[in-house]
């Protein structure tokens, strides 16, 4: 009744709310959708005359049954065939159902201009599952954050899922900005997940060290989007609160990049290596007091090659075996730890050989044999008793002098 009094007004000739009536309330009532899509709801055309022709947010209000395991809604045209909307097919799976975050109480749907003109002509209905909605409204005044990917408050415990966003929303090199007010106990983490619920290529663990700090970075890689599945969200325990997800309108180069973003070090990344790969490098934040490259099973593989300074950021570069990377590439996550004490790891990447000087690297079992000390510097004539990374080739190992 409330609705159709507001539109009453505006129909008479008043067409805009004031500031204190910014919110309008589009539905109101009781609307079980159930656990066999037979439910649905509509609110009529004229009824949403009110959303500006642009953009506009719909906030959506409801309880969830507790008995199911997931939640899902899909807004449709209610013209004929109930048609998706465009929000629907971005947002949602491959059949257009969009999914809220468990012990939610409310979602926002945004609209763009092809679907306002769309539901204003005929209308906008709402089938689900497992969502008994009370509310749907709509704040006149507010626009569309296109950098805001999601937002609620989310305690991440007992590996329950949620923060989702459609892949669609981000590129390769946008850098993302996850915000945490909780970082939960000292054992919480944090992963990224696909539509196939596993862990996301191109990404590493967020631990509680990470979300002490607040806002946790990461940078987006071509891995993560060739296999999100077309959804990113996050899974975890530990009791973490994360309360929004968004772009921060900053890019880095993401060729070759293998993971983005500070994490304390002992971080596990999860990237395929490519097999003609001969190196990847690891940039901190500082020059780090030790670090290694290590397996799975975080056993050190002993690949240190140089260490480069530059702009208070130390790089380091290990050299790569065709055995190492196959090694990678046959874990599940593909995974492999940078550990070290002293400085966050930044980023991991590819190298390419030609800069930093290591082109000459072969398979060649007559290549020439170099030696460097454990700190990654080249030694002209290593001296009896000193432990040295000895290279031949792409083959390399440590030794003791004798």
């Amino acid at each position: 009744m409330i609705k159709r009094l507001l539109f009453s007004a505006m129909a008479a000739g008043s067409m805009a709310f004031s500031a204190n009536a910014a919110e309008v309330t589009l539905w109101q009532g009781e609307c079980n959708l159930g656990t066999s899509w037979s439910e649905s709801f509509a609110i009529p055309a004229a009824d949403l005359s009110v959303l500006p022709a642009d953009n506009a947010v719909l906030k959506l209000t409801y309880t969830l049954d507790a008995s199911c395991q997931y939640w899902q809604y899909k807004p449709v045209a209610d013209t004929e065939g109930w048609p998706a909307l465009e929000v629907a097919s971005e947002l949602g799976n491959s059949y257009s159902c969009i999914s809220v975050d468990a012990g939610s109480t409310t979602t926002n749907l945004p609209l763009g201009a092809a679907d306002i003109a769309t539901i204003k002509a005929g209308g906008l209905r709402f089938q689900g599952y497992g969502m008994i909605f009370s509310k749907v409204s709509v704040d006149t005044e507010a626009e569309v954050n296109e950098n805001l990917l999601w937002e609620g408050e989310y305690t991440i415990t007992g590996w329950n899922s949620g923060a989702e966003f459609a892949s669609s929303k981000v590129s390769a090199g946008d850098i993302l900005c996850y915000t945490f007010t909780e970082a939960g106990n000292s054992s919480a983490q944090v992963l990224l997940k696909n539509s196939s619920w596993a862990n996301l290529l191109g990404t590493s663990k967020i631990t509680n060290a990470d979300m002490a700090n607040g806002s946790v970075y990461v940078g987006v890689t071509q891995d993560m989007l060739d296999n999100c599945g077309g959804k990113i969200f996050v899974q975890g325990d530990g009791g973490a609160v994360l309360t929004k997800v968004e772009k921060t309108g900053e890019t880095f180069d993401a060729e070759g990049v293998l993971a983005y973003g500070a994490r304390v070090p002992g971080v596990q990344v999860f990237a395929p290596i490519p097999d003609d790969a001969k190196a990847i490098a690891v940039e901190f934040d500082a020059n780090p007091e030790w670090a290694q490259f290590c397996n799975s099973s975080w056993t050190d593989l002993e690949l240190a090659n140089t260490k480069n300074e530059a702009d208070g950021k130390a790089t380091i570069t290990y050299t790569l075996t065709a055995d190492v990377i196959a090694a990678i590439n046959a874990t599940e996550n593909k995974e492999f730890i940078i550990n070290g004490g002293g400085a966050n790891v930044t980023k991991v990447y590819v190298v390419d050989p030609s800069q930093v000087g290591i082109s000459d690297i072969t398979a060649d079992d007559n290549a020439p044999v170099e030696f460097f000390n454990l700190q990654g510097m080249r030694i002209s004539e290593p001296a009896a008793g000193q432990v040295v990374i000895r290279r031949q080739g792409d083959k390399v190992q440590k030794m003791l002098v004798k």
